[in-house]
């Protein structure tokens, strides 16, 4: 019996590289909307305890930039590793029977 389930599998590289983009610039623009209007301040001292260089300053958004791609990168290539091991693990329940999946 053949099994001609097919999956849809997630790249996850470029979920890491995406997500790291996005979590990247959310980090940048916390900390100039701190620095211009005094939002989050509390916020971002508590984040500069674990990102050495995140302020609520020019070159700390630019430091928060870079800590938030490089964790948003490792949270998603984790995230999709994750994703596809579910769908190796976790075919559905037609493919048992030899019929085609319908997946979209």
């Amino acid at each position: 019996m053949s099994s001609k389930c097919k999956s849809m599998r997630l790249s996850s590289v470029s979920f890491g590289v995406s997500l790291g983009f996005v979590m990247g610039i959310y980090c940048m623009l916390f900390a100039w909307a701190g620095m211009w209007w005094g939002y989050g301040t509390e916020l971002t001292e508590l984040y500069a305890k674990a990102f050495p260089g995140y302020a609520a300053t020019w070159v700390g958004g630019l430091a928060g930039l870079a800590w938030g791609f490089l964790e948003g990168f490792v949270f998603g290539i984790v995230w999709g590793w994750i994703y596809n091991m579910c769908m190796c693990c976790c075919k559905c329940c037609c493919c048992s029977s030899g019929k085609e999946c319908k997946t979209e």
